[in-house]
């Protein structure tokens, strides 16, 4: 018997895996039908997704940790059976701010730690003169892209809280607000980096893959008490992205593939955009550069509760919350490979451009070394 199921999404390259499963009939396969229900913020996505409106949801991975425990917002336990991406994002700037950084650079600008440094001479400069602080947007306060822009700014000892702006804009706002000049530049998914670019809005300062390695991006969530007796529709679905996963890195399915995700994007978003976004990007920088880095293989895929623990210490990081033991073990629960497709090796570590490594099996001394570096700045 056939099971429907609401699952919502924002309209990002990085939810290919869902509209590959409906369209190539891997979800119909397996007894689901699906109901993609497009949205235009985080926060509508998680609020639906928590009051029963979706069944399930193309969610930021640390939205889904937070929510579970209740940090920000009610708690409501969420569980992710199957992830939908590992990278995707770029920081982009203006015009203006590009042109600035390339003449405060001591180095080559496709580095984070130049470019870093190089932006917080300006930052010092407008504190000097009293001007408006350099505004940054980001698309939800528990996100990577928040984390992602944190950890350059980091790099060249700028404070996040109280020298620059980060303020939370909708993806799809990302390339108006920015051509507006509401924002000196913007971290955000594809394709907007991409559209902004085209558009002559902004220029593509990094790509996400330049901060992190294999950053964890979205997932596939659903509410804990809902799986609980749906663990068949949960498992089928979950199953099914996998399936999507396997075709989408398939070479022989790259036209297809672009074809697909060019008929379910906006309309300025072209199937040449598509095709260099989906390339695998080389490390450097500005505005020729579209590829994102985004991964959509099955070793991308396993919801390994190792990164559910790397993104909670992100969160620490951030001020968000404070470690405990207790919360770290309730985080790493939110991934739930057991109710996903079977993948044998283990998932992706992210790594940083600069900073500690990371281990989930010692997170306090990790965040202890990132606070050492801050104090030694």
């Amino acid at each position: 018997m056939t099971k429907r199921l609401r699952i919502g999404y924002v309209p990002l390259t990085d939810a290919a895996l869902l509209h590959v499963a409906k369209a190539q009939n891997f979800a119909a396969a397996r007894g689901i039908e699906m109901e993609l229900v497009a949205d235009s913020s985080w926060a509508n996505i998680r609020d639906k997704l928590v009051a029963g409106y979706f069944d399930a949801a193309h969610m930021l991975a640390p939205a889904a940790i937070a929510v579970s425990l209740g940090i920000g917002h009610i708690e409501a336990p969420l569980l992710v059976p199957v992830v939908l991406g590992l990278n995707g994002n770029a920081i982009t700037v203006s015009k203006a701010l590009f042109e600035a950084l390339l003449q405060e650079a001591q180095g080559d600008m496709s580095n984070p730690r130049v470019t870093a440094k190089a932006l917080a001479r300006i930052v010092a400069r407008r504190r000097e003169r009293a001007e408006t602080p350099v505004t940054l947007g980001h698309v939800f306060p528990f996100s990577s892209h928040h984390y992602q822009l944190r950890m350059w700014l980091r790099a060249g000892h700028i404070d996040p809280d109280e020298e620059v702006r980060l303020v939370v804009v909708p993806p799809p706002f990302m390339v108006e607000t920015l051509r507006k000049g509401q924002v000196d530049g913007f971290c955000v998914g594809a394709p907007w980096s991409a559209l902004a670019a085209a558009a002559g809005a902004g220029a593509i300062l990094h790509q996400g893959t330049d901060i992190v390695h294999d950053c964890p991006e979205k997932v596939l969530a659903f509410r804990a008490e809902w799986v609980l007796s749906h663990k068949e529709e949960v498992s089928a679905l979950a199953e099914a992205v996998g399936d999507a996963s396997r075709w989408a890195a398939s070479p022989s399915n790259r036209s297809s593939l672009v074809t697909l995700l060019t008929s379910t994007a906006g309309k300025d978003v072209t199937a040449a955009m598509l095709e260099r976004i989906l390339d695998t990007p080389a490390s450097t920088s500005g505005s020729a550069l579209l590829s994102s880095g985004l991964r959509l293989d099955e070793d991308a895929i396993k919801a390994d509760p190792a990164q559910a623990l790397w993104l909670f210490a992100q969160m620490v990081a951030a001020g968000q919350t404070t470690y405990s033991d207790a919360l770290a073990e309730a985080a790493a629960a939110v991934y739930a490979p057991a109710l996903g497709p079977a993948i044998p090796r283990a998932a992706a570590t992210p790594v940083i451009f600069d900073g500690p490594a990371f281990s989930p099996n010692d997170i306090p001394s990790y965040l202890a070394a990132l606070e050492d570096g801050r104090t030694s700045a």
